[in-house]
This record gives structure tokens, sequence and C-alpha cells, in this order.
């Protein structure tokens, strides 16, 4: 009963299940029982609903040694459904007197509660962070027509305030988009790249969005994040996406990956945009080994301009002039001003 006086009890719930994510993961009835203790502590002060979801305070019904329940996909589109409409500014929650409460607006109590009941769950991590995601991948036909981009930032959203192991699942699907058909191996019939990311256009079309949503996901948790979340791109490049490069189609979604967050590298910690920009020139290295014809040459090469142009000048010359000098003649020609190459000097 002590916890009905805790003046700061969702963010108690969210400090504790965040710091001690490996320990608890592992004791979902300890999990349920932390959550029974501080929240139901607080009905006879607080209205229904004001925290916790119907589902949720089914399952602390349940009899203590009843902890097996994995929610279906629906469970998570209503909660992100109810991030999503209290971000709208629509009432969700019992009204409350924002000024003397824990959280200064409806948005991030609707935040930090929906992490704290994610983190509750006696789920993995992994497989919890994939139904997020699968909200937008699997139930796009269950978002209202114009409210995707909403959606989107709210998942997003959620990932940033959860533990790594959660996040990471991102890095996962990154993979998993740059490994399927139409881009590890593309066919003549194959969509092209440009089409492929353009999500607007596709939803105009009724076309397979997951490729699109995929990318706007990332770019939603990565502009979302904190500085030591959006660092590791970097290292996810070199180690994870790098080795895994054979087509062109690759090698443009990863630029459309990575681009738009150049500005926040060159403003943060220039020596990231560095790294990034040398991995960009090593992957289009492999790609250029790996295939015979390419086809978007020009573009990419206009990516690269406009990252020497706009944030590493010849910071990296030395670094990329021998990655140039192997790459074949046609690429060499149209990138020789990044490095200064002699036209002669071109085979």
């Amino acid at each position: 009963m002590l916890y009905k006086f805790h003046d700061r009890p969702i963010t108690y719930l969210y400090n504790t299940f965040h710091y001690y994510e490996n320990k608890l993961r592992e004791r979902p009835n300890l999990k349920r029982r932390l959550v029974a203790a501080v929240i139901m502590s607080q009905q006879e002060i607080r209205p229904p609903g004001w925290a916790l979801t119907e589902a949720y305070r089914q399952y602390l019904s349940r009899p203590a040694e009843d902890i097996g329940w994995n929610p279906g996909l629906s469970y998570y589109t209503a909660l992100v459904r109810r991030l999503v409409n209290t971000m709208q500014s629509k009432p969700i929650f019992p009204l409350v007197e924002w000024r003397f409460n824990e959280f200064a607006n409806s948005g991030a109590h609707a935040l930090h509660v929906s992490c704290v009941e994610l983190m509750a769950l006696p789920s993995n991590p992994t497989i919890i962070a994939n139904k997020l995601l699968d909200v937008l991948l699997k139930g796009y036909c269950d978002i209202p027509s114009g409210e995707v981009e909403e959606w989107v930032n709210a998942v997003g959203l959620l990932l940033t305030w959860l533990p790594e192991p959660y996040w990471l699942v991102i890095h996962d699907r990154i993979i998993e988009l740059l490994q399927k058909p139409n881009l590890a191996a593309p066919g003549s019939d194959s969509m092209d790249p440009f089409t492929l990311l353009n999500l607007e256009q596709l939803q105009s079309s009724r076309s397979d969005t997951s490729a699109a949503l995929t990318v706007a996901l990332a770019h939603s948790f990565w502009h979302h994040a904190s500085f030591g979340q959006v660092g590791r791109i970097p290292q996810f490049m070199r180690e994870r996406v790098r080795p895994i490069l054979a087509t062109e189609e690759q090698l443009v979604v990863v630029c459309h990956l990575v681009g738009p967050f150049l500005q926040r590298f060159n403003s943060e910690l220039a020596r990231k945009v560095f790294d990034v920009t040398i991995e960009l020139y090593e992957a289009l290295a492999k790609v250029d080994r790996s295939v015979t014809d390419l086809k978007y040459m020009d573009p990419i090469c206009d990516v690269l301009y406009h990252i020497k142009y706009m944030f590493t000048g010849d910071s990296i010359k030395t670094d990329v002039e021998g990655i140039i000098r192997g790459l074949r003649p046609a690429l060499q020609r149209r990138l020789r001003f990044i490095t200064h190459l002699n036209l002669d000097s071109i085979e």
C-alpha cells in the first residue's frame, strides 16, 4: 500500500523495467506482481482506465500461476491506436489536471504507460518489437486512411523509449528487406527501387507497401532516437549490411535509409558522417565487383557528390581515393572530381 503515496508511479515502473530488463526478462510473474502492486494501489485515487489497457487488466486478474499470455496483433494495434489518438488530442484518458500530474501532458503520459505495459508483457522483447512493427507491416489495412504517417511516427517513438533488445529488431527488419528477392536477385519484371520505396505512390496504386513502410519505420525510429541509438548506424552498416550487399537495388535502399540522417550526424558528431560515407564507398565497391551492368550509376554518384559538397569536403579524400581507383572506369570518370583523378589515369 505504500505505492499508493508514490508521486511518480509510472516513472518508477518505467525506470525499473528499463534498467533491470535483462534480469526481469525471464521472470514474468515478478513483472506482473510489480505492476499490480504499483498500479492497482492507485485505483482508489485514480479514475478507471488511467494507465493500463483493458486487456492487460484482465491479465492481472488471472491466477498467480497463469502467466502464459501471448497477445495477438489486435492488442498491439489497440495500444498504438491509443497513443496515436492521444497525440491527435482525442480524449482517450480520463480528464485530469496536467499541471499537478506526473507528466506535463497526455502525450507523455500515453507514451510512458504504453512502454511500461509493453515491458511488463510476459513475451520475449524480440516478439514484442516484431509485433509492434507488424501493426503496420501486416495490419496496414486496419489503419485509417490518411493516418499512416502518424502510426509510423508512434511505433518509432515507442521503440526509441524501449530497451536495446526491443529496438535492435529494426536492424533485423532492414536486413530482411535487403534480402528480399526483388532487391537481392531482381529480375526483369522487378519494380525499380525508387518506386518500391515511394510510399505515397504505392498507396495510391494499392501496391505492396512493405518495403516502403520498413524504410519509413527505420526513419521514424532514427529520427526520435538518442545519439547512442542513431550512432550505431556506421557499425550496423559495416558489420551487417555490407556483407550481404550484392546488387545496385540494395545499395539504393541503403542510400535511402542513411541519407536523411547525415545532417544530424554533421551537427552532433562529424566523425559519424565520415564513417557512414566511407561505408557507402565500400558498399559501392562491393556492388561494382558483383554486378556486370550498373543501371543507377548517376543517382548513386549524385548522392556521393552531395555528401562531399554538403558535409565531408576533402576530409576523407585519402580514405576513398583508393576505393574509387578500384572501381570500373565508368564510375571513376563520374567520381573523378571527388578525388581529382586525372582522366589520363583512368583505364
